[in-house]
């Protein structure tokens, strides 16, 4: 029997559940907004009134403004955002142990034991769309089909309030006419790729060579293949199942564009002892390092470069990090934002081959003492050992506006 997969995502959640305390926004267009103090003024949600204006997620407050005067700003509440999310889960487990949260707003469940076939879980997809508008007042949209990115793309294909339907006998009809960028983890990037080789629906995609695309696009290539074949196979996660690490980053807006060397500097050093102390925390070691930079236009850059030996050292991967800017970053725009990633992680407890470059005896005293550093901080409070860039960091914040963290690509990893 094949597999019955739901994806259930959240129509405007975050717009949503502030409409739920604030039932004046729900005949206005609004939207919810970041912090423009904290230089965050981006659209984070809108409501299905601000969309029919053109309002989209992750543009400039300003620019939401200029198609929609009449735009209502909302501040973010993410505690009620987490609530909700928390009683959707407990909800959706009433039928399924197999609930795979994708998000704070979507979930993948695994009902090949709750339905009997398609038909049967249209009915029970139908039923708890309803149950999640009378219960919380808010609305979702239902996609099922016989694996995840189906499913996915099923919750996608229609808006608001609706479930759709991708058997394994009409799927092809359906999922091959749509465009290539409907499929997940198909991104503006890939999606530009693929318009040079002319593949521009799902269908383009799935009739390419394989071979082909795996040597144009490398192991993305063999990915997309598979998934516009239908040929998806993964397993929805068990309830309390938690997520493979990748990666672990962080990065940071500040409070004044960085336009000196020595502020990148400081704030590549506070990154990189985030990331590290992260590592540590999880037992991991990094063996690829990873900058993201975004300049006062809002341009994004991204370099990255592989280490001799895996490491979980703020040093090493501040030292790293500076090198890929250095190397790359020529000052004709301050920059708004920086980030520093670890990818490619491996258990910190794995045997490696040592290198002639390192020295073993330096290394296991510096190990050591991130060790002692980690423990005082976690019986004492978080910050009660800090570094010399650290320290120069907050010197500069109690003199400005705040300095706030953002989530750098947190669904791969941390």
């Amino acid at each position: 029997m094949k597999r019955i997969i739901f994806h259930i995502d959240q129509n405007c959640y975050f717009a949503s559940v502030e409409m739920i305390s604030h039932p004046e926004y729900r005949n206005v267009p609004m939207a919810v907004v970041g912090d423009k103090e904290a230089r965050h003024g981006i659209v984070l949600a809108k409501n299905e009134l601000a969309k029919k204006f053109g309002v989209k997620t992750a543009e400039a407050i300003w620019q939401a403004k200029a198609k929609c005067p009449d735009l209502v700003l909302a501040p973010p509440h993410h505690d009620k955002y987490e609530f909700y999310s928390k009683k959707l889960r407990e909800l959706y487990y009433g039928y399924t142990d197999r609930v795979e949260p994708f998000g704070l707003d979507e979930c993948w469940l695994d009902m090949t034991d709750a339905c009997n076939d398609f038909d049967d879980a249209a009915r029970v997809a139908d039923s708890i769309r309803q149950t999640v508008k009378e219960r919380f007042k808010l609305t979702c949209s239902v996609g099922i089909s016989f694996n995840k990115i189906f499913a996915k793309l099923g919750s996608d294909y229609k808006k608001p309030d609706a479930t759709t339907v991708f058997t394994d006998t009409d799927w092809k009809d359906k999922v091959w006419p749509l465009p290539a960028d409907d499929l997940l983890f198909v991104g503006r990037s890939t999606m530009s790729r693929l318009k040079k080789i002319n593949v521009r629906t799902i269908g383009d995609l799935a009739h390419t060579d394989q071979d082909y695309l795996i040597r144009y696009l490398g192991k993305a290539g063999d990915v997309l293949w598979r998934y516009a074949n239908g040929l998806d196979d993964s397993p929805v996660a068990v309830a309390g199942h938690k997520r493979e690490i990748k990666s672990v980053g962080n990065s940071t807006t500040t409070a004044t564009d960085m336009t000196s060397d020595a502020a990148v500097s400081r704030t590549l050093h506070m990154l990189s002892e985030s990331v590290a102390e992260r590592l540590r925390k999880h037992g991991l070691k990094g063996t690829v390092i990873q900058i993201e930079i975004r300049d006062r236009d809002l341009v994004r850059f991204e370099k990255q470069k592989i280490l001799f030996e895996p490491t979980d050292n703020a040093g090493t991967i501040y030292k790293a990090a500076r090198a890929l800017f250095e190397e790359s970053w020529d000052w004709s725009k301050g920059i708004r934002s920086i980030g520093v990633r670890c990818s490619k992680v491996i258990p910190a407890d794995m045997g490696t081959q040592i290198s002639i470059f390192t020295d073993e005896e330096t290394r296991k005293k510096t190990s050591k003492l991130d060790k002692v550093i980690d423990d005082i901080n976690r019986r004492y409070g978080k910050g009660v050992i800090t570094s010399a860039a650290e320290a120069e960091m907050q010197k500069e914040h109690d003199h400005a506006a705040p300095i706030s963290n953002d989530p750098f690509h947190p669904e791969d990893g941390l």
